[in-house]
């Protein structure tokens, strides 16, 4: 992927879907300007020297590390997973399988029994990938429990008129992962379907939770006798973007018995919302950890010089520095920003639409409508009691103050009004927010 030379280019190099991993040419640390927040106790907390990237396990068979990473929409966290998985993937640390939930399971319908099943989907495509052959036997017993789940599944479908599952059988490895295919898809498909398959594994989940255990368990000590990896680490990322609140706190909070169950080192990433539950999930959890956005300005509103420059970088990287009127133009794009990647591609792209054509260039003009127009967007739906807790949150900056957590102030995070930074304790709101009519009308009594 090649960086925008020309304005007709920058709307697709903006396009913060795109995913980015160690390698890819849009590529950027962010890591070392994230104030407080410190990658090696993320791998410390999966017992892993952050120097040496090698994983200490006292019990091959029954230890496991759950995370948790929590921060807002926009910070960077698909991005920092993927560089986490790149240094902990080797022979001396983990075999990591990345899951992404959101582009492969129908976010309008998910939960965690669909997630286990793309886990299993997801190792069984990477133990092919790397040449496993893992033990006939264990493989074999696999497949049987499986094949006997899905004849149970289809009775139950049969009898309630609805269509079969059919699925190619198999031996070994691919006989299985067409199993674990069979059951994603039909997961997906119809309601009837998907129900009666939830339901009935849930129904036998403690046969369910013990068959996917074993089969970790065989992975492991293949990948161990290959000196491939010591263990396994499954990465959980996409939960974020299902379509309720509802279906994200079932999948953690109530699903939570069984997620115990399940004897794999995996890293999720927590919505936001529920970071609030931190003190319940490290009940059954290794570690809760806050990923927060790049502070561009400090507690003194003093423009923090090392985090403007890396996002430069950020930003040349995708897009020609010949195509902005000059630097200043890009810096006030950064701090406008306010730290999040995503929120910096936003206003890119809206400048790039207010851009002359004739010009060529983004200038000053073009990106002042572009953030005026984003600041009416953002703005229209905030209610007078959250102008009030804007109000309050400006009060306590000027006085060096630390806003306390409450409801309206979740709400504000979670649509991107209020940025957390540092362990979540240092907030600031959204500058493009502080731009809007309204914001100035019921914050600034202007």
């Amino acid at each position: 992927m090649q960086k925008a030379k020309s304005l007709a280019e920058i709307d697709y190099v903006v396009d913060f879907n795109i995913p980015v991993s160690p390698g890819h040419p849009f590529f950027v640390d962010f890591s070392d300007v994230r104030g407080d927040f410190e990658e090696k106790v993320i791998y410390k907390s999966l017992n892993v020297n952050p120097r040496t990237f090698t994983y200490y396990d006292k019990n091959r068979r029954q230890n496991r590390n759950i995370l948790f990473i929590g921060g807002m929409r926009g910070s960077g966290k698909t991005t920092e997973l993927a560089k986490f998985a790149s240094k902990l993937n080797n022979p001396k640390c983990f075999l990591c399988v990345t899951c992404n939930i959101d582009t492969d399971l129908n976010m309008n319908d998910v939960e965690y029994m669909d997630i286990l099943i793309f886990q299993i989907e997801k190792l069984l495509e990477t133990a092919k990938d790397i040449g496993l052959l893992l033990n006939d036997d264990i493989i074999k017993t696999l497949s049987e429990w499986f094949n006997q789940t899905i004849k149970e599944i289809n009775n139950s479908l049969k009898a309630s008129g609805s269509n079969e599952l059919t699925f190619k059988a198999g031996a070994g490895i691919l006989g299985f992962l067409n199993i674990a295919n069979t059951l994603k898809a039909a997961i997906s498909g119809s309601k009837e379907s998907s129900t009666t398959i939830r339901n009935t594994l849930k129904n036998n989940f403690s046969e369910f939770a013990k068959k996917f255990n074993e089969f970790i368990g065989e992975v492991k000590e293949e990948i161990r006798e290959k000196s491939i990896a010591r263990d396994i680490l499954f990465i959980v990322d996409g939960l974020e973007k299902a379509a309720s609140v509802e279906i994200r706190r079932k999948i953690i909070l109530d699903e939570s018995n069984r997620l115990q169950q399940i004897l794999a080192n995996t890293i999720f990433t927590l919505p936001i919302e529920l970071m609030k539950k931190q003190e319940y999930l490290k009940q059954f959890s290794t570690a809760v950890i806050s990923f927060p956005f790049v502070k561009i300005l400090d507690k003194n509103s003093e423009i923090i010089p090392n985090a403007v420059e890396r996002f430069k970088e950020f930003v040349y990287k995708r897009i020609e520095a010949s195509l902005f009127e000059d630097e200043k133009t890009v810096e006030k794009a950064i701090i406008f920003s306010g730290g999040s990647p995503r929120e910096l591609l936003r206003i890119l792209q809206m400048a790039c639409y207010y851009a002359d054509e004739e010009k060529g260039k983004i200038d000053l003009e073009a990106l002042d409508k572009g953030i005026k127009k984003l600041a009416q967007q953002t703005g229209r739906f905030i209610t007078e009691e959250e102008f009030e807790k804007l109000k309050l949150i400006k009060e306590n900056i000027t006085n060096g103050k630390e806003t306390p957590f409450d409801d309206v102030i979740q709400n504000l995070i979670e649509k991107m009004i209020v940025f957390e930074y540092n362990d979540g304790t240092y907030k600031r709101v959204n500058p493009v927010m502080e731009q809007s009519s309204l914001y100035k009308q019921y914050v600034e009594d202007v």
